[in-house]
């Protein structure tokens, strides 16, 4: 029997808008992320989150220290607080989509789609528990002692990232795709349209303050 809920429309706008603003702090902080790899070079967090291999991580972090004393602590800082930083996203984000889900599960009037759209839901929870594993597997590597983890030790960190990014995706994806057919298909109630506006409002803002805040600069190093 399928569960039903109120509309989660509300709760999903603070979630969605919630989720926006860390994004703009976590994108503040990775304005500092340096690294002497080689050559002095900018990374992304998705370098730490899907790195090819044990060596590549460990010579990202080492790089870290490699720094002057001072940007090297800035760094080291900003990375840290984006890792702590993300354990307040995450309840945002996994909660939108799993608030999304439910919606549409439901919108839906045919039983497996309503099943298909409640499992996706709860697998957020899932996606949530490997990626509190990933931050805390990351900040215990963060030091100028970093060594390699053994390759089965990596192999089973890159096969949950794999795990938490096809959760995640997978669910917006098929969410998404739920929305745009009953929007052409004019299946949807007015009332929708004012929760519309407001997560396009939320949007907007979050294009703005990034285009004003975050133009492309090298820092003094």
């Amino acid at each position: 029997m399928p569960i039903h809920f109120v509309s989660s429309w509300p709760l999903f706008c603070v979630a969605f808008g919630g989720m926006l603003f860390l994004t703009l702090i976590m994108k503040w902080q990775s304005t500092r992320f340096y690294t002497q790899d080689v050559v002095l070079r900018k990374f992304s967090i998705m370098e730490l989150e899907m790195p090819a291999t044990q060596m590549e991580l460990v010579n990202l972090i080492k790089g870290l220290y490699k720094l002057p004393p001072a940007t090297s602590a800035a760094t080291v800082k900003a990375l840290k607080g984006q890792l702590y930083t993300d354990f307040l996203f995450m309840p945002f984000a996994y909660g939108a989509i799993l608030l999304l889900c439910m919606q549409l599960s439901n919108k839906i009037s045919f039983s497996w789609g309503t099943n298909v759209f409640m499992v996706l839901a709860f697998l957020q929870l899932l996606a949530w528990l490997c990626d509190i594993v990933e931050n805390i597997y990351l900040l215990n590597k963060i030091k100028p002692t970093v060594v390699a983890s053994t390759l089965v030790v990596h192999k089973a960190y890159l096969s949950m990232e794999c795990v938490k990014w096809g959760i995640a995706l997978i669910s917006t994806i098929s969410a998404v795709a739920a929305i745009c057919y009953f929007w052409l298909t004019g299946s949807y109630s007015f009332s929708s349209l004012y929760y519309l506006v407001i997560i396009l409002g939320e949007v907007a803002v979050f294009f703005i303050v990034s285009s004003v805040f975050f133009k492309k600069k090298d820092i003094a190093l």
